[in-house]
């Protein structure tokens, strides 16, 4: 059994962790947000989202909107696993907002079998993140941001570990521009055994975008986002950059590219997305297309979103 267990949570780990160093959770880095995903997850520096949970919690004291709650669904490759997330924020004042969200992982299940060699069972890995999080605006155009998190992997029977994380962020809004920079997973590590134990995939993201209005009663607008980071575990760099074409803020298509290390864990892929908002109800769309060596293409994810 022990045998089954362990081959188990080394081809899980495989599909789910690629070839990091002594990290795990790496579902942590999987971004349920289908309007960000559309643009190669350009998170640090997007305006507030339903979502910003993963984004750039600081974002959220820039919203026109009071609260904004939403929920997703998506199959992650090349697992084939399936992604379920809520998340939202509200702001209490003009210089505090609060922020919750939760997401799980969810793998195919696998055949338990005894000592004995009897199949009696499957047994289900999923991985699971829950947060709140606080923003708050301490200058006109600064605000700073901070989550605190409870991981949980469950990859079989015998292995099951939890930790706890934080999340930090900063927002600039020159209205112009804005730039963000985030620092996530900073936290306990995975404890699975005495000696199978690992980080959580801590990273840094400097992102800096633009959102630009124009025609006729500025029905237009065109969003891109610049963004470039790194893990610390696997040193493994990203760069990406998305964008998007709004009309009349219902109607949008979006488009990204995100570069990665594949020999690190993290593989490259270009996105697209789409949604609708009418009457502060959104439903958005993206598809990831894996590129090079990457196996993420056929990933998906649709969200749907209210906000006032």
């Amino acid at each position: 059994m022990k045998n089954i267990i362990k081959a188990a949570f080394i081809t899980i780990a495989a599909l789910t962790f690629g070839k990091a160093n002594a990290q795990s959770g790496e579902f942590l880095l999987n971004n349920p947000d289908a309007h960000v995903m559309g643009m190669a997850n350009t998170g640090a520096a997007m305006y507030a989202t339903s979502f910003a949970m993963w984004n750039n919690t600081a974002s959220t004291l820039f919203s026109e909107n009071i609260m904004d709650v939403g929920a997703s669904y998506g199959m992650w490759n090349p697992s084939q696993a399936n992604m379920i997330a809520v998340a939202g924020y509200g702001r209490i004042t003009d210089w505090m907002s609060i922020n919750a969200g939760f997401k799980t992982l969810m793998h195919k299940p696998y055949p338990v079998t005894s000592i004995n060699g009897i199949t009696n069972e499957e047994f289900k890995p999923n991985e699971m993140a829950l947060g709140v999080g606080l923003g708050f605006r301490i200058l006109p155009i600064l605000s700073v941001s901070a989550n605190i998190n409870y991981v949980n992997t469950k990859y079989a029977p015998e292995l099951k570990a939890g930790a706890v994380s934080a999340d930090f962020g900063a927002m600039l809004d020159l209205k112009f521009m804005r730039v963000g920079v985030t620092a996530s997973n900073i936290g306990s590590k995975l404890k699975y055994s005495e000696t199978s134990i690992y980080s959580l995939p801590a990273n840094v993201q400097l992102g800096v975008g633009t959102t630009q209005r124009f025609g006729a009663e500025e029905k237009h607008a065109i969003t891109a986002n610049i963004q470039g980071g790194m893990t610390f575990e696997s040193q493994a760099f990203v760069a990406a950059v998305g964008a998007e074409y709004k009309w009349n803020d219902m109607v949008r298509v979006a488009a990204g590219y995100n570069y990665g290390d594949a020999t690190k864990g993290t593989p490259s892929y270009a996105s697209v997305g789409i949604g609708v908002k009418i009457i502060g109800i959104s439903l958005n769309g993206s598809y990831l297309i894996g590129m090079g060596d990457s196996q993420l293409g056929n990933t998906f994810m649709v969200g749907l979103g209210y906000s006032f």
